[in-house]
């Protein structure tokens, strides 16, 4: 039975962990669909600019061809668009990350290496378009591929170039006339000078140490910007990692106290010993008063209660430790112990009440019964630590002080009154002074017991 309960247990875990990695893929995925939005956008702005500069680079109607073209790269834009049905928000198919880079990448290749059939560029042999630097419009579309947010993209995208203007290359080499020369080996050493320069300047000539340069700089080109997007998904990661734990912080700590923990180099799991003041709260015959409520408003005088009294807390450095139905159990010192714990512990109980009263002005203006509170406070050593199974874990304070602050506050006012200083002594306390800002527990159980009564 043990070992059923440990599987389900196991199982559970691991499908609230693929959940939140599978929220997080749809949320890259939804971004990726948003930088291939972007980058049609860039696109259709790149190429209304290169179609400005060919009419004044290339003579009419030869930059028609061009033109023509740039149709092929608009219609493939339109296609990287296409949605994957098999996701529930918006992401682009799977088919779209790998046919369409290389088909952009082939439409360049071709663009750059085929002679224009409207004529003016004649006297270009098919090697000399390999040496005019026009490798470099392949790392325009692994620029615009950066904008997917995807390393993978990236690095096929430079891929595909790099297979595309190698295909390029070998099949200009295979031209009548053209000639493969690379500039090592036996061959090349053992020309003369005179032969070297003509073998470099021979316009049929295709140079294979040329085409190495080219696909070695495509390639680590694509590799530093697909390590730069890869860095800024990590760097999103843990930055939702870490605005997600503040947010959990921020559900039971002051703002300041969020910022001290979030920079802390010592564990919040770590079981120790602390002294700290530990109040309870809560509302004072809430049973009979629910019973006159409907569930709606039963639930709306709890909201309301709780964001008051978290408020006060928060407002004297307090922690909220949690919330126990229509009350709270509120610790001050925890994470980390101060000096002036015991005195914002005490602080708040009297602003407590005084929030309390300043409500019940509010209700009687509106027509609803007043509340009462109960407070209990007390001060020592407490124990501070992890508790719960592996799914859900819970910051624990327990000890003698939690029980003691728990029963003042289940008294009534009379006998919290009487008896709190006999209480408070059995408890032990010290001299307020002597305490260095800390009120002692006798001080302080007298006190709030007297805000109990008052509220």
């Amino acid at each position: 039975m043990d070992l059923i309960g440990t599987a389900q247990m196991t199982n559970s875990l691991r499908s609230q962990v693929r959940s939140a990695a599978d929220r997080i893929a749809d949320a890259f995925a939804a971004e990726e669909y948003k930088g291939l939005q972007l980058a049609f956008r860039l696109r259709l702005i790149a190429l209304g600019l290169i179609a400005l500069f060919l009419l004044w680079l290339s003579p009419w109607p030869q930059v028609l061809y061009f033109h023509a073209l740039m149709l092929g790269f608009v219609a493939t834009g339109l296609l990287s668009l296409t949605r994957d049905a098999t996701r529930p928000g918006p992401s682009p198919a799977a088919w779209t990350r790998w046919l369409l880079p290389v088909a952009d990448l082939a439409l360049v290749t071709f663009a750059v290496v085929q002679p224009n059939p409207l004529g003016g560029e004649e006297w270009f042999t098919p090697p000399l378009r390999l040496r005019l630097d026009n490798s470099l419009w392949l790392l325009l579309f692994v620029a615009l591929a950066t904008l997917t947010y995807s390393p993978r993209q990236v690095i096929w995208t430079g891929i595909s170039g790099a297979l595309c203007w190698i295909a390029a290359t070998f099949w200009i080499g295979t031209l009548p006339g053209s000639v493969f020369t690379f500039r090592n080996g036996e061959g090349w050493y053992a020309m003369t000078p005179e032969q070297q320069t003509a073998a470099v300047v021979n316009p049929y000539s295709v140079s294979g140490i040329a085409l190495t340069k080219q696909v070695f700089l495509l390639l680590v080109v694509s590799g530093l910007l697909a390590a730069a997007v890869q860095r800024s998904r990590m760097l999103v990661l843990r930055q939702v990692r870490v605005e997600g734990e503040r947010a959990q912080l921020a559900r039971y700590f002051s703002s300041n106290m969020v910022e001290q923990l979030a920079d802390a180099d010592r564990p919040l799991r770590e079981v120790r010993t602390e002294t700290v003041a530990v109040l309870f709260a809560d509302i004072v015959g809430f049973t009979a008063l629910s019973e006159a409520k409907t569930p709606e408003q039963v639930i709306a005088l709890l909201r309301e209660f709780h964001a008051r009294m978290q408020a006060v807390v928060f407002a004297h450095q307090g922690t909220l430790d949690k919330y126990l139905g229509d009350g709270l159990m509120a610790t001050f010192g925890t994470p980390h112990p101060g000096r002036r714990d015991a005195v914002n512990a005490l602080a708040a109980a009297r602003h407590m009440a005084e929030t309390v009263e300043a409500w019940n002005r509010l209700r009687q203006h509106e027509g609803a019964e007043p509340i009462r509170i109960g407070i209990g406070l007390h001060w020592g050593p407490v124990v501070l630590g992890d508790i719960g199974g592996d799914n859900r874990l819970e910051f624990a304070t327990i000890g003698d002080t939690v029980n003691v602050a728990n029963r003042l506050e289940q008294m009534p006012p009379r006998a919290r009154s009487g008896d709190s200083r006999e209480r408070c002594a059995r408890g032990g306390g010290r001299d307020y002074r002597a305490a260095r800002g800390r009120a002692s527990a006798r001080w302080f159980c007298a006190i709030s017991a007297a805000v109990g009564a008052r509220a």
